[in-house]
């Protein structure tokens, strides 16, 4: 078995998700395409302290670039990306999509209304009613509510205070079920649904099905059965779905390899053993604990990298990872009441060299023009300020905003 130093690991990780690499110059699409592709995916979501979470990961590796270019690579055919939720909501290449076969085939595992004994028949005429209301192109939740009729009553779910309406949550069952998918979003960053012919021909035509071909009707029963797990005769490609993975964090523990599409262990493990196997995977020990290698990995005797990671960055996202390469502790505080935060509300771990050296709590203050990082956190010996300013006036420069403030003090830009 070979052996490498958590150092060594650490710089293989970073060479893998691409953070090694000088920024270029000019940002092109050819760049957007090769760093999604060496991810494998980026993570969405809704929160903009900063700018939409999926933005950060390109900045982090390339540098400034058009938004408007990612959005027309992931927004216009032939797409680079579509949603699904491969790792919470996340887009992925279309051929990517495709793996999750099981996922889509047994979306009614989870209750979204169609199990109601009192309305559960009346929400699967909502779902009919909304294919057939797609049929004639993309809209949101909002405008294709005006477009069909239902009378189930509106019900508080108690997601940290967000109600969605039966209309949405009827289009998520079908979005899960992937017999809609995601044509865009709007400026208020909501999914324009679609039916998938109407997003990439890769994606094809979904049936809606309730159950398995043996029970048809086993999603609509409520005696436990349908929460059950590989009852539908479908599975997902795991093994491919671990070689992306593989391939995108370069160095991984089982446990890794699992969490990067949200696969079980056990499937993940027998698809770890053909890998293995086939040469794909190396077994590696770092400093006692028994790791994976992907056999192409790059490990570089030295990084220059400085970036600002998004909390859903591939390389953070996995926080159990995080504290094995990096002795780093990082966990989103979003939800946490603020007198119980410890680093602030969106805290981006800072990246230097191949360290995790800190913690910047930041938010881009549009009306003032000011990127303010309000809490800055650094670790036990580490003190960058002059790195983190720079990194800093070269997001704001990105986000078109006048000046750096940086625990109080203010950094007009040059």
């Amino acid at each position: 078995m070979q052996r490498m130093s958590l150092a060594a690991a650490r710089r293989t990780a970073i060479a893998a998700t691409g953070l090694d690499r000088p920024r270029p110059q000019t940002v092109t699409a050819r760049h957007l395409k090769a760093t999604f592709a060496r991810m494998g995916l980026t993570q969405i979501d809704s929160v903009a302290r900063v700018v939409r979470s999926h933005y950060l990961p390109f900045f982090s590796r390339l540098g400034p670039y058009d938004r408007s270019r990612l959005d027309r690579l992931l927004y216009t055919a032939p797409r680079m990306g579509v949603e699904y939720w491969a790792h919470a909501a996340a887009f992925v290449p279309p051929t990517t999509w495709s793996l999750f076969a099981r996922t889509r085939a047994e979306w009614w595992r989870n209750d979204y209304g169609q199990r109601d004994p009192e309305t559960g028949e009346e929400f699967r005429r909502l779902l009919c009613a909304l294919l057939e209301a797609l049929e004639g192109g993309p809209q949101t939740a909002r405008t294709v509510a005006a477009l069909v009729d239902h009378e189930i009553p509106e019900r508080h779910r108690g997601h940290w205070g967000w109600n969605p309406s039966q209309v949405k949550m009827a289009l998520e069952a079908l979005f899960a079920a992937g017999a809609v998918s995601a044509a865009g979003r709007n400026d208020h960053f909501e999914r324009i649904y679609a039916l998938p012919r109407d997003v990439s021909p890769l994606l094809g035509d979904q049936p809606l099905t309730f159950g398995t071909a043996d029970d048809p009707e086993l999603g609509l029963r409520t005696d436990g059965s349908p929460r059950r797990r590989g009852i539908s005769g479908t599975d997902n490609d795991v093994l491919a779905l671990t070689r992306i993975a593989a391939q995108a964090l370069g160095i991984a523990r089982p446990d890794c390899l699992a969490d990067y599409f949200r696969q079980l262990q056990a499937p993940t493990d027998e698809a770890i053993s053909t890998l293995l196997e086939t040469g794909e995977l190396i077994a590696v020990e770092v400093e006692g604990t028994r790791a994976l290698k992907w056999h192409a990995a790059r490990t570089p005797r030295s990084v220059s990298s400085r970036a600002l990671l998004a909390p859903f960055d591939p390389l953070v996202f996995h926080r159990r990872r995080i504290e094995w390469l990096f002795d780093f502790r990082y966990r989103i505080e979003i939800y946490t009441p603020a007198p119980k935060r410890v680093h602030g509300y969106y805290v981006l771990p800072f990246l230097l060299g191949d360290r995790l050296v800190g913690r910047v709590d930041l938010h881009r203050d549009a009306a003032a023009g000011v990127l303010r990082a309000h809490r800055v956190t650094w670790e036990p010996g580490e003190e960058h300020w002059d790195e983190l300013v720079a990194e800093l006036s070269e997001m704001a420069r990105w986000l078109q905003v006048e000046a750096v403030d940086v625990a109080g003090t203010h950094v007009p830009l040059s």
